[in-house]
This record gives C-alpha cells, structure tokens and sequence, in this order.
C-alpha cells in the first residue's frame, strides 16, 4: 500500500536534487546523484542479506560476495584492492583509435570517472557542490588518490540505514533515470555510449579535459539488443540480484515451507506436533486411533493430516508461541511503518 507513495517522494526528491545541481553548473551532478542512488540501494541489498543470515547463512554469505563484486569488480572485495590503467582514458574509456573501455565493470570505478579532476583541470563544481577537492598528484595508475577521492565521495552517496528490502520496482525506476543520462555521438561512428562529461551528445574519449571531442566521462559498451543500458555489466548484475534476494525473503517470510534447503540441512525446522509425530520403529501407526487412514505413510503425516484438528489438539504452550510471533510481527510491521 504504502510502496506507491514512497516511490513518489524518492522521484521528486531525485527530480528537486538534479535540478539544483543543473542550476548550480556543476559537471556530472546529476550523473553522480544518480549513481549515488545505486550505492545506496546496493548496500541495502547487503543489509537486508545480513538479516537474513540465520537460516541462510550460505546463500546470503555467497550473495553479498556479488554485493562486492558489483561495488568494486568481479573478485574485489575494497577499493584499496582495485586496479587501474596506466592511463585514465584506458579505464573510463576512449572510442577513437586503440577502443576501449573499463566503463561499466564496477559502480565504484565509473563514479571515480565522474568525479576525479586532471592535475592541471581547475572546474570547481564537479559531481557535487563546492567540489574544490584535488587528490589526484601521482597520475591515474596509483590508487591512493582514488582512495581518498571515493572516502569523501562515499559520504555524499549514503543516506543512512534501510529499514526496508530494496525492490524491483525501486531499481527499475532508477535504472530507467539512468539510461536518460546515457548519451549518442552525433557522427553515428560510435562503438560506445558516453554518460557524463561537459556537452549534451557523446563523446570521443574520457581523458578528462574538457574539449569538443574530450571530457570528465565514462564510456558504456553498447548493447546489441539498442538498449542503451545493456551493457552496464554492474547494471546487469545488480538487477538479478535484486531478484534473487526478493524471493530469498519471500521465502523466509512463508517459514521455510516451500523453499528447497541450500546449505545442506532442511529449510523447515519446525518440530513435529505431538499429535501427528510419526512412529520411528518398523513404520507402525502413531498412537492417535482417530488419525484418517490417508496418513498412514509417516512421511505424509505432517502434511496430510486436516489443518482442524492439527490446530485444535496443540498444546497450550504452542498456541502462546503463535501468538507471541503474530505479535511480535505486528510490532515490526507498525515500526517499519512509523519510524
């Protein structure tokens, strides 16, 4: 119910956000904030896997790897472990000469594209307001600058704790804010689109210096399906992600009932009621005489017995353990609601 509106406030808000940033003249504003928005809800996705590491514990453990993997590269776990070209052009991208491109293989990488100044570049306003910051004075290869530039930057992108899963329809929004930034050459001879950078079509190289063809970029391999976005390998990644996890909290949600068990012991751990336990010597019936003849397997006997009677012959002592749970469930429904 409330998932409408609240998508609503996060539009405007990133709307009145761009906004200020366009009028303030600062390069890569909105590209920055935008990205930004991804951070954010990538590490709600780590989060809500820390959560789940109870009954989970392997599969939320293997799934925050990917969290890594999307924020800093394919088996990176830090940005102190990331590694980069000898040149810049060769890590965010050129599309003339020697193609090539980095851009899109980690979020952390393309923002630090974004947001590093050149030596010699003196622009005050990029990526965020009053951005005067110099840290690059050993060239583009030694990671130390990028270090400090994504310390100062991380602080930008955070809003604070999560109290709620990050949702499909929350990244499709984002992702389709996204793909209005990425932009086209205007020659048509282009193997790479441009997100960022000083003008309002493509770019041939994003050494950094601001010129017709030159610029504070980062260039995105193109889809070959004309998807713009296609070829975000993060993008894509954080986006089967999100899925995974979505349906990793369903399950939990529903006990464990329906979900195959992935970390080598069963997903449903409830005890067996003491009415329809299964006899363990030689497969002979329980000592209930008003059992139905259907459940004669014990295998069967916890899942065929009539829903009443399972619910009318349990022990006082389990039917307050319900109620503690409903209970307890409200009141985190009603403070996710409220706080």
């Amino acid at each position: 119910m409330w998932e409408k509106p609240a998508a609503l406030i996060v539009s405007l808000f990133l709307v009145i956000k761009h906004a200020s940033s366009a009028e303030k003249g600062i390069v890569n504003g909105e590209e920055f904030a935008i990205l930004c928005e991804f951070v954010s809800f990538t590490e709600g996705i780590n989060e809500a896997l820390e959560r789940m590491k109870g009954e989970m514990e392997a599969e939320a453990t293997s799934l925050q790897e990917k969290v890594k993997g999307i924020l800093f590269g394919t088996g990176v776990t830090d940005i102190n472990k990331m590694t980069w070209e000898a040149h810049r052009e060769l890590d965010c991208g050129q599309d003339s000469g020697n193609e090539r491109t980095r851009g899109g293989e980690a979020l952390i990488k393309d923002i630090i594209c974004l947001c590093e100044r050149n030596e010699n570049q003196q622009r005050e306003n990029l990526c965020y307001g009053e951005n005067k910051k110099q840290y690059q004075s050993t060239g583009w290869k030694y990671s130390k600058s990028h270090e400090k530039l994504w310390k100062d930057l991380e602080t930008k992108c955070k809003v604070g704790h999560r109290k709620r899963l990050p949702a499909d329809g929350e990244f499709q929004g984002k992702k389709r804010q996204l793909k209005t930034r990425v932009k086209k050459r205007t020659d048509n001879k282009q193997t790479y689109y441009t997100y960022g950078g000083h003008t309002s079509s493509g770019l041939q190289t994003c050494r950094g210096t601001p010129t017709q063809s030159d610029g504070i970029c980062v260039l995105y391999p193109r889809g070959s399906d004309g998807d713009n976005a296609s070829g975000i390998k993060w993008l894509g990644d954080l986006e089967d992600l999100v899925k995974k996890v979505e349906k990793m909290n369903k399950d939990e949600s529903t006990g464990g009932n329906t979900k195959p068990s992935t970390i080598g012991k069963p997903s449903m751990e409830q005890k067996p009621k003491s009415n329809t336990k299964p006899s363990t010597e030689g497969g002979s019936p329980t000592e209930r005489s008003d059992e139905p003849r259907e459940n004669r397997s014990p295998n069967a006997q916890t899942t065929t017995s009539p829903e009443k009677d399972a619910t009318t012959a349990r022990p006082p002592e389990e039917q307050k353990s319900s109620s503690k749970i409903i209970l307890q469930f409200l009141w985190i429904f009603l403070f996710w609601l409220f706080v």
